[in-house]
């Protein structure tokens, strides 16, 4: 986790494609907080804890301008996901959309649901270009992988490339996520006043 914490601060670039979760750099610490339980049910509470605190915090590594971007696409099916619940995934769409109107250096698209066969379905992926190298950070279940292998990066980019041009266009994207926003708010709401 350090050396990835370590390629965010120092990358210039970052472009990410996540399929089931809100990508970690973007999460609120609530959402954080459900994510991690629910991946690793065993780890005691503090340092579920201790680590969604972090992830929530590790935009700021970003800044809010210069020279530095990150590009990320989601499955549309992750603005529907209640990881935590209605009320926490709220949280999480109101924060997207608040973090992404204060940071012009942080791009969002949605890859719409109904979109066919497409290479981001072999799993989340995140590339980092740290002044001339490229390096591609994998997850999984029971660990990570990092590569900097000439061929991989390649392949990374090009499911990058191909995902993006298959993505809403960002303003779209924002409408959409919003539009999710707007439902659940009533289903929360809802919720409320029939309990």
């Amino acid at each position: 986790m350090e050396r990835l914490i370590r390629l965010e601060a120092a990358a210039d670039q970052i472009q990410a494609w996540h399929p089931t979760l809100m990508p970690g750099m973007l999460q609120s610490y609530q959402y954080a907080v459900s994510a991690i339980s629910t991946a690793a049910p065993s780890l005691p509470i503090e340092d579920v804890a201790e680590r969604a605190e972090r992830r929530s915090t590790r935009i700021d590594a970003l800044g809010y301008g210069g020279d530095r971007r990150a590009w990320f696409i989601i499955d549309e099916q992750v603005l529907l996901r209640p990881v935590g619940g209605p009320a926490v995934l709220l949280e999480q769409l109101e924060h997207l959309l608040t973090l992404v109107s204060l940071r012009p250096s942080v791009t969002l698209q949605v890859l719409p649901a109904d979109t066919a066969g497409h290479p981001g379905l072999s799993g989340a992926f995140t590339s980092y270009r740290v002044g001339p190298q490229r390096v591609v950070f994998t997850e999984q279940l029971t660990g990570s992988m990092i590569t900097t292998r000439p061929q991989d990066i390649a392949a990374y980019s090009s499911a990058y490339d191909h995902l993006q041009a298959s993505a809403l266009p960002p303003a779209a994207s924002l409408e959409l996520i919003d539009t999710a926003r707007r439902t659940l708010c009533m289903t929360v709401e809802n919720m409320l006043w029939s309990g």
